[in-house]
């Protein structure tokens, strides 16, 4: 029986950064409000990984099948691990999530409707949780806004949200799209992005679902030390890399400058996406109100992060690479 819906799920992150276990993943698809039956997982990692997964895996589970590739050891990087999980699934939908998220209850329902209405790409919102934190926590909320915000394209207040960017651990594709881009195989988070551009200039329709909702581990630590200095300190190399990367070049010209100008411009962005993003991910108007002081800090924290991320990857590229590794 061919399934309908392919989630790929990539040990990476697992092993890479220690922020969540796969049982928790799989614990969220378990409890999906979609029929698993309709459903395979192809699992991806070490071989190590691949033999310890198989201990905790229930025999009594409801999905279709599950499939555990155990890949080489040089193949064991994010964007290989996930372009290799693409061509083993067998559904009609592609999704991909990563083995430290949690997808929320409708996250399988929305993105077979983004995509059976029509779309080739099918992407959502993402927040972050802790261990002790949910989602919807004030915390979480307002750490969320620099980093994700970014998916959420500018539109009028009454009009439904669309994407401006697309998550590897939040997406799904036609099983042909799949086939046709894969994802860029730099180790660089910005990977991700230049499959976004790819797409666009495909003239692949990209549905943007509220309800594909993936809640991403994280810790602190990570979230300051690695998650965006690391987006600081790619934007030199991204830049360099891809002649449809945004730039200023006003302000390529004064590169001292730069990062204390660009960054303190996204947090003035941020306060102007925290509305639209706080709206699309169920926050009422009035908390969102509450929350904006506590968005603007972690905002700024954040791009805090980043400057200096840039200005590592100005002056001592090499030394700081291993930080700002993906």
């Amino acid at each position: 029986m061919r399934p309908l819906v392919s989630v790929v799920i990539e040990g990476y992150n697992e092993e890479a950064t220690a922020l969540a276990a796969l049982p928790d993943t799989m614990g969220a698809l378990g409890e999906q409000d979609f029929p698993l039956e309709q459903v395979e997982l192809v699992l991806l990692g070490s071989r190590q990984q691949t033999e310890h997964w198989k201990t905790l895996i229930p025999a009594a589970h409801h999905f279709l099948r599950i499939e555990m590739i155990a890949v080489n050891p040089e193949d064991c990087h994010y964007w290989r691990l996930k372009n290799i999980g693409a061509t083993f699934a067998k559904g009609e939908i592609v999704a991909h999530v990563d083995s430290d998220a949690h997808p929320g209850p409708q996250w399988l329902a929305s993105l077979v409707k983004g995509i059976q209405s029509g779309a080739g790409v099918s992407v959502g919102p993402s927040l972050y949780r802790t261990k002790r934190q949910t989602c919807d926590s004030p915390w979480m909320l307002a750490a969320a806004l620099p980093s994700w915000s970014l998916m959420i394209a500018r539109t009028a207040s009454c009009e439904a949200p669309r994407a401006r960017c697309l998550m590897g651990h939040n997406v799904a594709m036609r099983r042909e799209v799949s086939r046709q881009h894969s994802f860029p195989t730099a180790k660089r988070s910005y990977s991700s992005v230049l499959l976004f551009f790819e797409l666009v200039r495909s003239g692949v329709n990209i549905a943007f679902e509220p309800e594909q909702k993936v809640a991403h581990s994280m810790s602190l630590r990570w979230w300051l030390g690695r998650r965006h200095f690391r987006t600081g300190w790619e934007t030199y190399i991204a830049r360099g890399t891809d002649p449809d990367w945004p730039r200023i070049p006003a302000l390529e010209r004064i590169p001292l400058l730069e990062p204390i100008v660009l960054r303190m411009g996204l947090v003035f962005r941020d306060a102007l996406d925290w509305s639209r993003f706080s709206r699309v991910v169920g926050v009422s108007p009035t908390r969102s109100v509450l929350l904006f002081p506590l968005a603007l800090v972690a905002s700024f924290a954040a791009r805090a992060a980043e400057m200096v991320g840039m200005y590592a990857a100005l002056f001592a590229p090499r030394a700081t690479e291993q930080r700002a590794r993906f």
